[in-house]
């Protein structure tokens, strides 16, 4: 196991672990740890234990809530050579299962199922895979993100409309406590009754964790502990933020890839693109609905160089991004007619849609649904080298679909009337779009930062959530009480409290 002792040395050496995509810093870690085995890291939780040193988990840094950035003196532990896919199996009820270390990549999940020959794993039924024929659904938008970065926040992505959320796919987690105890958590093992849950670790030491007892809205959400009745234990862990145990080993469920055709509609106005994602709701074997504002589709326009996209068709700035599952029983030629119908009634039609029926036109697509991040960050990195304190503002909040409409129009009118620099894109299929405000100047980041909490508070009094998939991290935590409220907050903290008494695990994130 490589270790880097020293301040100095960890800030010369891998200064990229100081932050993450929110560009938010909190210290600079006594020790980078860098484990390959779940001994050890089992091995520095004890010694976190010993001298009460707090324990920060890094993986591929992609949060934008500062989730994973170090506080001052901490011990870090950096993911990125616990990376290995371990075994492939069949479960009792015939699902196909895939454990992997947690440092281990979402695009190297993606690669070990389009050629598994090419990797090595330790055991398991190699004639299970099939080249190309599995598929991990939930489809976080940023495939570098590892694993356990994805389970910690219960992350989601485009076919999350279809899929559902990191949640829905995990089957069992190994774990280690913050006193470097250990238990394996498997779905359908341990359930919550109206008092409490009870489970034993690997050291035969029980614990009993009380049941929070607000219930989880059932919008989209990755806002705080989950809690619901009858709750499996393992449900407490997804979505906690690295708070209440670190993970050494998840499996997750992978099911047949259907074929799939994708477009991207365009329309000259955004209730006409809200329209055919109603149609969409619908509709059977949707798997993704996402939307572009006209603010978003025009700035990939004015700031991309070299990409090879297409022109969009004149007078037409919104669009939406679908995909469909087409199975032989319903091929998608069949329902054609009945979309051009309504294409028409908004505005649109095939003919200003680019499709993706093969491979190269798939990645035209995905070109278009990627690099609009990729063009924000860009442009907040040069108004950072005159403003350094500039960063991106970026909501993550998801709404009632009765809400939606009336609540996202007055998000845009608080935006103008500040004439701030936004661009909005996002799940439209889940009502969760993410406006990214770009200020300019350190007076447009004052003022981007209090239209965010007018949004937020909002959102909450139209019954949504202040996060609906990137989670609190260590940015956000004054909505999430916004959100919850003290005796809701009261809650998680004790359950923290007992799993993390010291309060040694990625400390400063939800609290």
């Amino acid at each position: 196991m490589q270790i880097i002792s020293g301040k100095e040395a960890i800030e010369e050496k891998y200064p990229e672990i100081l932050y993450d995509e929110s560009r938010f810093t909190s210290g600079i870690p006594q020790k980078l740890y860098f484990p390959e085995t779940k001994e050890d890291l089992t091995e520095i939780v004890k010694l976190a234990d010993k001298t009460a040193t707090p324990i920060i988990s890094i993986g591929g840094q992609t949060s934008i809530t500062g989730a994973s950035t170090p506080e001052d003196n901490c011990f870090a532990v950096n993911f990125i050579k616990m990376n290995r896919i371990l075994s492939i199996n069949k479960s009792n009820e015939n699902e196909c299962l895939l454990s992997c270390q947690p440092g281990v990549t979402l695009q190297e999940i993606g690669s070990f199922l389009e050629a598994p020959l090419n990797f090595k794993y330790k055991v398991g039924r190699a004639e299970l895979i099939k080249s190309g024929y599995w598929f991990y659904p939930p489809d976080p938008t940023e495939l570098t993100a590892t694993l356990a970065g994805t389970v910690a926040t219960n992350a989601s992505g485009a076919r999350s409309f279809y899929y559902k959320s990191t949640r829905n796919h995990i089957k069992s987690i190994s774990i280690v406590l913050a006193d470097g105890d250990t238990f394996n958590c498997y779905r359908g093992d341990t359930f919550f009754n109206s008092k409490n849950a009870l489970f034993k670790t690997d050291n035969g030491k029980s614990i009993c964790i009380d049941k929070m007892q607000y219930t989880n809205t059932k919008i989209k959400n990755a806002a705080g502990y989950y809690s619901n009745d009858n709750m499996d234990l393992i449900d407490l862990f997804i979505g906690s933020e690295g708070t209440l145990g670190i993970f050494s080993e998840i499996t997750v469920k992978i099911i047949p890839r259907p074929d799939i055709i994708s477009g991207l509609t365009f329309f000259p106005e955004r209730q006409n693109a809200f329209g055919f994602a109603e149609f969409l709701r619908k509709q059977d074997n949707i798997l993704a609905i996402e939307f572009f504002d006209s603010s978003a589709v025009n700035f990939l326009y004015e700031n991309m160089e070299n990409h090879k996209i297409p022109d969009a068709p004149k007078g037409k700035t919104f669009a939406v991004y679908w995909e469909f599952a087409e199975y032989a029983e319903k091929p998608f030629e069949e329902i054609m007619e009945a979309w051009e119908e309504e294409l028409l009634k908004l505005h649109s039609s095939f003919d200003d849609t680019w499709s993706g029926f093969d491979k190269k036109e798939m990645e035209t697509l995905k070109s278009f649904r990627h690099l609009i991040p990729e063009l924000i960050n860009n442009k907040i990195s040069e108004i950072k080298k005159k403003y350094p304190e500039v960063r991106k503002i970026s909501t993550d909040t998801a709404l009632p679909g009765k809400n939606f409409n009336s609540v996202f129009e007055e998000y845009i009118k608080l935006l103008d009337y500040e004439r701030l620099t936004y661009i909005s894109f996002g799940h439209l299929g889940d009502y969760h779009l993410h406006i990214n405000i770009i200020p300019k100047n350190n007076v447009e980041l004052k003022k981007a930062l209090n239209v965010y909490k007018k949004i937020m508070e909002l959102t909450v009094k139209a019954g949504g959530t202040v996060s609906a998939e990137h989670g609190i991290g260590k940015i956000k935590k004054e909505y999430l009480k916004m959100m919850y409220g003290n005796n809701e907050i009261s809650e998680m903290k004790k359950v923290k409290s007992i799993l993390d008494p010291k309060n040694l695990l990625n400390r400063g994130n939800l609290f």
